[in-house]
């Protein structure tokens, strides 16, 4: 004969578990939808009236006499070639973080001095609207615009490798996203390693290469969409604690046991 035998608190349990995945499942479809409405919202570009004066006028470059020298990154020596003094005042229109997981290409390369690019415009784009006219993405090394021939200015817009020459301006550089307004200072420069590893800025605005920048001054002037950046960020990491919860609670709940 089989008698069934519960736990004395098996019932509290249970209740306990089932109240539980309920506030979980609250929690989680709340913070689905404000993720949703926070990634299409994170990346917004200010109004012009929202914009600095100072990003109307054009990046300014100015012989430099530094001269090479070497730093260390990552247990990597770099030699840093400055070519000129250089200072931009711009609009972050997109951003490549190139230490995230998924940029093969810097880790490949052992390039880790290049902590972020960033695309920017400045001047007649922001002077009016029509920067809002344009759609702006980021890869590794490339910043890809679509725009209407004829309104937007493809030569007051550049891409930026930065390259970081204190933890200050390394904290700066990495808090910087789309939307912001930044001033930077620094060198146009081209830099090497002894492994052969080589790569070349561009000096003149009127082309579609990129500039490299070692920064010394970095500055957030304004930031942009701060709590959705903040939501956004919060959110994933409650949806993926609230996911692992659940899975933990579905082995968790109490079983009933046979003699």
């Amino acid at each position: 004969m089989f008698t069934t035998i519960y736990q004395p608190s098996t019932e509290d349990s249970t209740a306990k578990i089932r109240t539980i995945k309920i506030i979980l499942r609250i929690v989680l479809v709340i913070s689905i939808i404000l993720f949703i409405v926070a990634y299409f919202q994170h990346d917004n570009l200010p109004a012009r009236e929202h914009i600095h004066k100072e990003l109307h006028q054009e990046p300014i470059q100015t012989a430099t006499d530094r001269a090479p020298f070497q730093v260390e990154r990552g247990g990597t020596f770099y030699t840093i070639t400055p070519l000129y003094d250089y200072e931009l005042y711009g609009l972050v229109v997109s951003c490549h973080d190139s230490q995230s997981w998924f940029d093969y290409y810097h880790k490949n390369w052992g390039d880790a001095i290049n902590i972020k690019d960033i695309c920017v415009i400045w001047g007649i784009n922001v002077r009016t609207e029509v920067y809002k006219t344009a759609e702006y993405s980021s890869g590794p090394y490339t910043c890809y615009v679509q725009y209407r021939p004829g309104l937007f200015d493809v030569y007051s817009l550049s891409n930026n490798h930065l390259l970081y020459a204190d933890d200050h301006t390394y904290n700066e550089i990495k808090a910087t996203s789309t939307g912001d307004q930044i001033y930077l200072k620094g060198y146009l420069v081209n830099y090497s390693t002894e492994e052969g590893f080589y790569r070349t800025t561009s000096t003149t605005r009127q082309d579609s290469d990129c500039e490299i920048i070692y920064v010394t001054d970095y500055q957030i002037l304004d930031k942009a969409n701060a709590v959705w950046h903040s939501t956004y960020t919060a959110t994933k990491y409650i949806i993926t604690g609230c996911l692992i919860l659940l899975i933990i609670l579905f082995f968790k709940s109490p079983q009933k046991r046979y003699l």
